[in-house]
């Protein structure tokens, strides 16, 4: 249970950070299609879903623990994860491990909503909204409701697959969580913590399914209506 909820609380800040980053990108890119902002943000999307994230983690543990030495590079607090509190010392050791599980959603977050938003400012919709003399801010506010419910779809299958695609980064950074522990029982060939530990994640990423469905009914009316 704690490597669960070490992963879980990983994975929820990675989710996090990809997902401003990512909605941030793809809003901009969606709005101002076909302009330098537009390739700027495509492209930094496409270098997210692209580059090894694990090779990722490397090159940052090199940068900033071995040669600027500004964060820890493996743990997860000064005196282990059985500790953990949110203070500045134990921040240190979720920043990069985070970071680097945050690159991949925010490239498939921000690819998504891009495409997305363009299709919905191609809408009648937004014909009218700007024929009847509406300004630019509220038809942007138009958009991102209408664009919230796949948002939040998207948002919840990354935490999925994060809380169970995390073996890689964890390994590199020594993070103590079910991804760690995953490896730990290959190499150990410890079958029922292997199959428990799957189990667990896969429970996991069903209920979280759950959720988004239901929270993606509350937000969308047409989901309803269906």
């Amino acid at each position: 249970m704690r490597a669960v909820s070490n992963t879980f609380m990983l994975a929820c800040v990675a989710t996090g950070i990809g997902f401003l980053l990512g909605s941030l990108f793809g809003f901009v890119a969606g709005y101002f299609r076909n302009s330098w902002i537009d390739r700027v943000a495509t492209a930094l999307s496409v270098v997210g879903v692209s580059v090894p994230h694990y090779w990722l983690g490397m090159v940052l543990v090199i940068i900033f623990s071995s040669i600027l030495m500004w964060l820890p590079a493996t743990g997860a607090g000064p005196g282990g994860s059985s500790d953990w509190t949110w203070n500045w010392e134990h921040i240190k050791h979720l920043i990069l491990p985070a970071l680097t599980m945050s690159v991949i959603p925010m490239g498939i977050i921000a690819r998504t909503l891009r495409a997305l938003v363009a299709e919905i400012l191609a809408q009648e919709f937004v014909v009218g909204l700007r024929a009847k003399g509406m300004r630019d801010l509220h038809i942007f506010l138009h958009v991102v409701k209408n664009a919230a419910p796949t948002a939040l779809a998207v948002m919840g299958l990354q935490l999925g697959y994060l809380l169970g695609g995390s073996i890689l980064i964890e390994t590199v950074f020594s993070w103590p969580g079910t991804g760690f522990l995953l490896n730990s029982a290959i190499f150990q060939r410890d079958l029922p913590l292997l199959q428990g530990t799957i189990l667990v994640l896969a429970l996991f990423f069903v209920v979280l399914n759950l959720l988004v469905d239901i929270i993606q009914s509350a937000l969308d009316p047409r989901i309803q209506r269906s």
